[in-house]
């Protein structure tokens, strides 16, 4: 029998990304981090943002649980590739220019791609088309408070950093029916180098595929000079609530017809 660490933590509530929920990409990462470069979580229930939640870690395993509620198992794991071609850097700053949440957004507060928030207060992730390709792409800057002594992006932040972008390559490219909506069911991230927290990266999705009720995403952080430093996969369930897929969602003038969280 395995033994287990057990260790607490506060899920600040900066880290929010539908109102009143904890970024998905955010609580995996937390859970995923000492498991190493390759890891799946599987993600069971909402984190509200202030949670104290409990990390049981094992050799194999590590149990994130709110209130003694599991919310969500992290194993290692490895996927197949699904990463583009890079993509140059002016081809995404271009790309970002047409951002779609920079016209409206259900969730301008999102930790990871919400306008609303002021350099150093999110990770200001704001991926738009490429054009010519089914791709989404943005240039990012890592601010300092994701910094790790060595000057690097900190693991969890890279899980957060590539939260949204799986999800907007989907809206933007990825066919969904006008009703659709979903919530994070599983993340998938393997990092493959050391992103700096110096400079500029290229943060690019690209939808893979939908079957049956999940629809599957991946996001990647490449270097300026094109290496593909991280990639992760995120496995979405279509629900009643949670985000809007469908573009038309997204270019609708009432701002006040936001979805259940």
């Amino acid at each position: 029998m395995e033994c287990l660490n057990l260790a607490q933590l506060v899920i600040d509530k900066r880290y929010e990304g539908i109102p009143g929920v904890s970024l998905g990409g955010y609580v995996a990462g937390v859970a995923a981090k000492e498991l190493g470069a390759s890891v799946t979580v599987a993600l069971a229930r909402v984190v509200a943002p202030g949670s104290i939640v409990t990390l049981e870690r094992s050799d194999s395993q590590v149990l994130l649980r709110v209130d003694d509620e599991l919310a969500a198992t992290a194993e290692r794991s490895q996927f197949e590739t699904t990463a583009p071609v890079p993509v140059t850097a002016r081809d995404a700053e271009t790309a970002s220019e047409r951002y779609p949440g920079f016209d409206r957004h259900f969730f301008p507060n999102c930790f990871t791609c919400g306008p609303s928030r002021l350099v150093g207060e999110g990770l200001r992730v704001f991926p738009g088309p490429v054009d010519g390709r089914p791709l989404v792409a943005t240039l990012w800057r890592p601010p300092p408070m994701v910094w790790q002594a060595d000057r690097t992006v900190a693991s969890e932040f890279l899980w957060a950093a590539l939260d949204c972008p799986a999800i907007w390559a989907h809206v933007v490219h990825g066919g969904s029916e006008p009703d659709d909506r979903a919530v994070s069911g599983r993340l998938s991230l393997d990092q493959h180098a050391p992103v700096p927290g110096e400079g500029v990266s290229i943060v690019v999705g690209w939808p893979i595929r939908r079957d049956g009720r999940k629809v599957i995403a991946g996001a990647g952080i490449f270097s300026e000079t094109g290496d593909l430093l991280v990639e992760a996969r995120q496995t979405m369930i279509l629900t009643d609530r949670g985000v809007p897929l469908h573009p038309d969602a997204w270019r609708a003038t009432d701002r006040n017809a936001a979805p259940a969280s």
